[in-house]
């Protein structure tokens, strides 16, 4: 599993930590800014939502991303399971799409 995240986003860093400190095993994190020359897809999509590329080689984005992510820990697999409910997961992609959307506008100063 790849996991793509804004390597210069305060908020998008501490929550890698967090993830780190947990130990979620087989993750290669991929900071984009650091390795801009080796991405495959364009940096600004990568940047706009959280982007993993899970074990079976398929890229989630946004909400599906994370809920790839925490199926791969212990504790978070609840979590994952919970988020990954039809009317639960329509209100959580609804609230981060909105987070994701003003986070890159803000970062990035794109109208």
């Amino acid at each position: 599993m790849k996991v793509y995240y804004d390597d210069q986003c305060k908020v998008c860093v501490k929550e890698i930590k967090f993830y780190k400190k947990f130990g979620v095993k087989d993750i290669e994190w991929v900071g984009i800014h650091k390795n801009e020359k080796n991405l495959t897809k364009k940096k600004e999509t990568l940047l706009k939502k959280l982007h993993v590329l899970d074990d079976s080689n398929q890229m989630q984005v946004g909400v599906d991303a994370f809920i790839a992510l925490w199926k791969k820990h212990s504790y978070f697999k609840y979590l994952a399971i919970f988020i990954n409910i039809f009317f639960t997961k329509i209100f959580i992609i609804f609230f981060y799409d909105k987070f994701a959307k003003h986070r890159y506008k803000t970062k990035y100063k794109i109208s």
